[in-house]
C-alpha cells in the first residue's frame, strides 16, 4: 500500500514537522513563567523584591528583617555572629589567627558558610582546622555542600593531606576531597 505524501494517513490531515510542533509550544500561554506578563508584574513589584531579600537572608544567614529578628533572634546573637565573621575577613594574617580563636571561644557552633569554613582550614592550629573540617563533613553529609563550593577548597584540602602532622586529619581531608571531586 503506497503512503500518501500529502496526507497524514487515513484522516487526510497533514502531519506537522518537529519544527512546527516546537514553534507551537513556544507560543503556548502556559509554556513559561517568563512569558507571562502577570508573573513578570508580580516579580517586578517592590513587595516581591522585599520578600525575596528577606527569604534569602533567612536561609543564607544574612541579616533578618525587623519582624523576623524579634521572633527568631531576640537577643541579636545571629547579627553579632555575622558581624564578627565579617570583621575576621578584614583582618591581617597575624590578628586573624588570634581573632579566629576569640571567635570560636565566643561562638563555638560554626556557621553553614562554606567560604568561612574554607578560610578556617588555613589556620595554623590543627584543632581549628579539625573543627572546620568536621563542619564541612557534616554539611557534605547533609547534602548542603555541593551547591556552593569555594574554588580554593580543593587546594586547601590537598594542603592538609600533604602538610598536616595529624594522620587522622590527613585521612579526613582526603576522604572529603574524594567525595566532593570524585
Amino acid at each position: 500500500m503506497p503512503k500518501d505524501d500529502e496526507g497524514g494517513g487515513f484522516s487526510g490531515k497533514r502531519n506537522k514537522s518537529w519544527r512546527e510542533i516546537d514553534a507551537q509550544r513556544g507560543k503556548s500561554k502556559y509554556h513559561s513563567r517568563q512569558d507571562d506578563p502577570a508573573q513578570q508584574r508580580i516579580e517586578r513589584s517592590a513587595s516581591y523584591s522585599r520578600y525575596k531579600i528577606a527569604a534569602d537572608s533567612l536561609f543564607k544567614g544574612g541579616e533578618l528583617p525587623e519582624g523576623l529578628a524579634k521572633t527568631f533572634d531576640p537577643e541579636g546573637k545571629r547579627k553579632a555572629q555575622r558581624e564578627a565573621m565579617l570583621q575576621l575577613r578584614e583582618m591581617d594574617r597575624k590578628t586573624w589567627v588570634q581573632g579566629v580563636l576569640d571567635y570560636l571561644e565566643k561562638y563555638p557552633e560554626l556557621p553553614e558558610d562554606p567560604y568561612f569554613l574554607d578560610s578556617l582550614l588555613d589556620h595554623p592550629r590543627e584543632r581549628v582546622v579539625g573543627q572546620a573540617l568536621g563542619r564541612l563533613e557534616a554539611l557534605n553529609d547533609e547534602g548542603k555542600l555541593k551547591m556552593k563550593l569555594p574554588k580554593s577548597l580543593d587546594e586547601r584540602l590537598k594542603s592538609i593531606e600533604l602538610t598536616s602532622m595529624d594522620p587522622e586529619l590527613q585521612t579526613r581531608a582526603r576522604t572529603l576531597r574524594g567525595q566532593l571531586w570524585p
